[in-house]
C-alpha cells in the first residue's frame, strides 16, 4: 500500500478539499443521521416532481433557504439555472452543436487562449478534482473558458471567470453543461453577470457605489469609520461582488449563498454584503485599517455561525426589498458604439497577443488580484 493509514483520505473534507492536517471526524448520534436521511428523501421526490412537470415546486424556496443537500446539488443547480433551456434556445438561433464549434474556434483564434491556461493551474489547486496539471478536470475547465471566450466576445475572458466555471464543474459536472451554466450566469435575465467580466468591470462599480449607499443608510456606524480609515470597498467587496462571495467565505457557506443566488438573483449580492458587515459589526468599528483587512480579507479562514449569517441574509434583503433597494440602479446610458470599434467584430485568423485584463478602479488604481494561490 502506498498509503496504509489512508492519510490522504483523512484530510480530504466532504466538498473534496484536501487540507494539510487530519480533519477531525464528528460523530453523528443516530438521530441526526435519520434526519439527515430523511431530508435527503424528500429532497429527492421534489427533485424528480420537478424534473417531470418542469415546474418549479412551492415547497423549493423554503428549502433552498435551508440548503441543498450537497449530494443533490449535481441535480438542483442545473434546474435553477435552466441550463436545458438555454442550450436550446442558443441552438435555435445559432445552430446545433455550439460548445463543440467554439472549442475548435477557440483552438484556432482565440487571443485569450495563452492567459486562460496560466489561471486553469492556479484555480482550486487544493481540490481533489484540480490537484493534477492537465488532468480531465483542468482540460474541462480550460475548454469551457476557451469555448466561451469565443461565444461571448463581449466578454472574452476575465479573471474571476475560472473559479465561477470550477465550481459549476464541481456540481454541475458535464463540460457543456458547465458552459451553458456560465452562459446562464452571465447572460441570464436573473444573475445579469456579464457587465462583471466587460471592459472597465462596470457593474462591479456599480455595486461598490450601491453597497456604500446601503452601508450609509442601514450601518451608519460602520460607514462612518469605515470613511474615517478611508477603508473602500475596492478593498474588501472586489470578490464579494465579481465571485459571488467565492473564495471569501468558508466553502460550505459560499455554497449555502450560491444555492440561494441561483433561487432569487443577483439582488443577493447587495444584501449579502450588508448582511456580512451587520453580523460583524461590533467588531468592525472598533478595528484599526489594518485589523480590518485582515479579518474581512481571511473569512474563508474562519470558524463562522453559517446558520445565523443566513438568517441576518434573509432579512436584510426583506429590508431591502421593502425600500425597493435590493437592486442595483439601472446603468446610465452607453454612448453609442462606432462600427469601427464595434465589439462584435470577428478577429482575424492570426491569433494576436493579448496583455492580461488588470482589474483598476475608477481612479486607474489597480484591484487586488483575483488568484488565491500561485504556482
Amino acid at each position: 500500500w502506498e498509503d496504509p493509514n489512508f492519510s490522504y483520505y483523512m484530510k480530504k473534507d466532504i466538498y473534496g478539499f484536501i487540507h494539510e492536517k487530519p480533519i477531525p471526524m464528528e460523530p453523528m448520534d443516530k438521530k441526526s443521521i435519520e434526519k439527515k436521511q430523511t431530508r435527503e428523501r424528500k429532497w429527492y421526490r421534489m427533485v424528480r416532481e420537478w424534473e417531470a412537470s418542469e415546474r418549479m415546486p412551492e415547497e423549493l424556496k423554503t428549502r433552498i433557504w435551508k440548503g441543498c443537500p450537497n449530494s443533490l446539488r449535481g441535480k438542483v443547480w442545473p434546474l435553477l439555472l435552466r441550463i436545458k433551456d438555454i442550450k436550446a434556445s442558443n441552438e435555435l438561433q445559432h445552430g446545433q452543436r455550439i460548445y463543440e464549434r467554439m472549442k475548435e474556434k477557440a483552438r484556432r483564434k482565440s487571443p485569450d487562449i495563452r492567459q486562460i491556461d496560466l489561471d486553469v493551474h492556479r484555480t482550486y489547486r487544493n481540490h481533489e478534482m484540480f490537484q493534477l496539471k492537465y488532468g480531465v478536470m483542468q482540460q474541462k475547465l480550460f475548454y469551457v473558458l476557451a469555448a466561451y471566450s469565443m461565444f461571448n466576445k463581449e466578454v472574452g475572458y476575465c479573471q474571476g471567470m475560472a473559479n465561477v466555471v470550477a465550481l459549476m464543474l464541481m456540481y454541475v459536472n458535464e463540460e457543456e453543461d458547465a458552459f451553458w451554466a456560465l452562459t446562464s450566469l452571465l447572460r441570464g435575465e436573473r444573475y445579469q453577470m456579464n457587465d462583471f467580466f466587460t471592459p472597465r468591470l462596470p457593474k462591479l462599480f456599480r455595486c461598490f457605489d450601491h453597497h456604500m449607499v446601503l452601508r450609509k443608510k442601514f450601518l451608519p456606524s460602520v460607514h462612518k469609520h469605515f470613511k474615517k480609515l478611508h477603508y473602500e470597498p475596492t478593498l474588501y467587496a472586489t470578490k464579494w461582488f465579481l465571485q459571488c462571495f467565492l473564495d471569501k467565505l468558508p466553502f460550505s457557506l459560499a455554497l449555502r449563498v450560491w444555492d440561494i443566488f441561483l433561487f432569487e438573483g443577483e439582488e443577493i449580492e447587495t444584501a449579502m454584503a450588508i448582511a456580512l458587515l451587520r453580523t460583524f459589526k461590533r467588531s468592525l468599528i472598533k478595528a484599526n485599517d489594518e485589523q480590518l483587512n485582515n479579518f474581512l480579507s481571511y473569512l474563508n479562514e474562519k470558524q463562522l455561525d453559517n446558520e445565523k449569517i443566513i438568517d441576518n441574509l434573509s432579512e436584510v434583503l426583506m429590508e431591502l426589498r421593502r425600500t425597493r433597494l435590493s437592486h442595483l440602479p439601472k446603468p446610465e446610458p452607453v454612448p453609442e458604439v462606432k462600427p469601427s470599434e464595434s465589439l462584435s467584430t470577428l478577429p482575424s485568423n492570426k491569433v494576436k497577443k493579448k496583455k492580461n485584463r488588470v482589474l483598476t478602479d475608477n481612479k486607474g488604481n489597480t484591484l487586488p488580484s483575483m488568484h488565491m494561490t500561485s504556482l
